[in-house]
C-alpha cells in the first residue's frame, strides 16, 4: 500500500484485510477497489510485496467460505455442497448468498491468476504453482460450476445467473469467462466459458449503437435489447446505461481487446474514447454526467463521476482522455467524494507508481 499513500498505508492496508476476512459476501462489493488497484500494478511490474498482499486478501476470501448447507442462517434455496458465503449487511440481501456480489471480486481474482500465469510468477517456485492451482481449483468449482450448476436448477438454463438482465451485471462474468478459459485443464468448463463470452458479446454489440449527437461515440441501454439465441433476459422498458456502472462494461471491452479478442476492435476503443470526450465530460465543471447518452439522473446526481473502474483505462488509448482524467484527477474532490482515490490512482498512473 506505500506504493499508493504514505500516509494513509496503514489505514488502507487494514481496511483491506478486515474487508476480506469478515466472510460477508457483501463485502466483496467494497473489496473489488483493491483487488484492481493491485492487478493494474502487476500488469505492469509483477513486484514481489503487491503480490504477496493481493495474494493475502484472495487467502483471507477463500478461508472464510464455508459450505453452502452448514452456513448458519443461510437463508438462500441452493443449500449444497459447494462453498460460499452470505451477505450479513441486514440493509442488503440479509442472510443470502449473492452472485452479484461475488462476481465484483472473483472477475480480479481471475485476472490476478491469469497475470501470474502470463509473467511466469508460477514457475518460480513449486510453492507458487501449487497456492496458484489451488486458487485456481477454488475459481472453477466453488465460483463458476456452483453458480452454473445453481442457475440449471433453480432456471432450467445454465448461463441465466451469469447474463441476468443488464450488461453491467453479466460483465464480471464474461470477464471471469475470458481468464478462466485461458487457465483451466478442464475441457468442460473451457466450453461453458467460450459459450457465455460469445453470449456476452454477442448481446452487447446488439446494445452498442451510435450516438444520435455524435456518431462517433457510443451510447447503449443497460437493459439487453435483443436476447435472440442466448439465455439472457429481456426487459422492458429500456434503461439507459449509467455511468458508474457502466465502468464494468468498458473495462470487459478493453481487457478483452488486450487480450486479443477479435470481437473487439480498435474502432471500438475510438468509440468510447470519444463517448468520454464527446459526451460524458463537462470541461467547464470538470465533472461527467450521470448516463452514458450525456444524460443527468435525478435518483443519482453526480454519480457519473465515479469512473475509476473502468472508463480511466481509456487514457491508455488517447491522450486527449488521458488528458481530461489527468485534469479529474488535479482537481481531487471528486475522487474523495466516490470514495475512487485508490483505483484512479492506480489505473491512471499504474507505470510510474509500480515503477514500470
Amino acid at each position: 500500500m506505500k506504493l499508493f499513500y504514505k500516509d494513509r498505508a496503514e489505514i488502507l492496508y487494514e481496511k483491506s484485510i478486515d474487508l476480506s476476512s469478515s466472510g460477508n459476501t457483501h463485502e466483496l462489493m467494497s473489496l473489488r477497489a483493491y483487488l484492481g488497484a493491485n492487478n493494474a500494478l502487476v500488469s505492469v511490474n509483477p513486484d514481489p510485496e503487491v503480490i504477496d498482499y493481493q495474494r493475502k486478501l484472495i487467502n483471507n476470501i477463500i478461508n472464510t467460505a464455508r459450505i453452502s448447507k452448514d452456513i448458519p442462517n443461510n437463508q438462500s434455496p441452493f443449500q449444497d455442497e459447494f462453498k460460499g458465503w452470505i451477505s450479513t449487511s441486514k440493509k442488503s440481501t440479509y442472510n443470502e448468498e449473492v452472485i452479484l456480489y461475488e462476481g465484483y471480486s472473483f472477475l480480479y481474482i481471475a485476472q490476478f491468476l491469469f497475470l501470474l500465469q502470463e509473467n511466469h510468477w508460477i514457475n518460480l517456485s513449486t510453492e507458487n504453482a501449487d497456492w496458484w492451482q489451488k486458487a485456481v481449483s477454488f475459481l472453477e468449482q466453488n465460483i463458476w460450476t456452483k453458480w452454473l450448476n445453481r442457475s440449471e436448477i433453480i432456471n432450467k438454463n445454465n448461463d441465466r445467473y451469469f447474463l441476468r438482465g443488464r450488461t453491467h451485471m453479466a460483465s464480471h462474468w464474461a470477464g471471469i469467462a475470458m481468464y478462466l478459459k485461458n487457465m483451466t485443464a478442464d475441457s468442460l468448463i473451457k466450453k461453458e466459458c467460450e459459450k457465455l463470452q460469445q453470449e456476452y458479446d454477442l448481446l452487447l454489440k446488439r446494445n452498442l449503437k451510435p450516438n444520435p449527437a455524435y456518431p462517433s461515440a457510443f451510447y447503449w441501454n443497460t437493459t439487453y435489447d435483443n436476447t435472440d439465441g442466448t439465455d439472457a433476459v429481456e426487459t422492458r422498458p429500456a434503461i439507459v446505461q449509467d455511468v458508474s456502472h457502466g465502468n464494468h462494461v468498458v473495462s470487459y471491452i478493453v481487457a478483452a481487446y488486450k487480450m486479443g479478442d477479435k470481437n473487439w476492435l480498435p474502432e471500438d476503443i475510438n468509440k468510447l474514447c470519444n463517448t468520454v470526450k464527446l459526451v460524458l465530460y463537462n470541461k467547464e465543471s470538470n465533472s461527467f454526467r450521470d448516463n452514458v447518452d450525456g444524460s443527468t439522473d435525478p435518483s443519482r446526481p453526480g454519480w457519473g463521476n465515479f469512473v475509476a473502474d473502468g472508463w480511466v483505462k481509456l487514457a491508455d488509448y488517447d491522450t486527449a482522455v488521458q488528458a481530461i482524467f489527468k485534469n479529474f484527477e488535479g482537481d481531487g474532490k471528486m475522487l474523495k467524494k466516490y470514495n475512487q482515490e485508490l483505483q484512479f490512482k492506480a489505473n491512471l498512473n499504474k507505470k510510474q507508481l509500480a515503477g514500470g
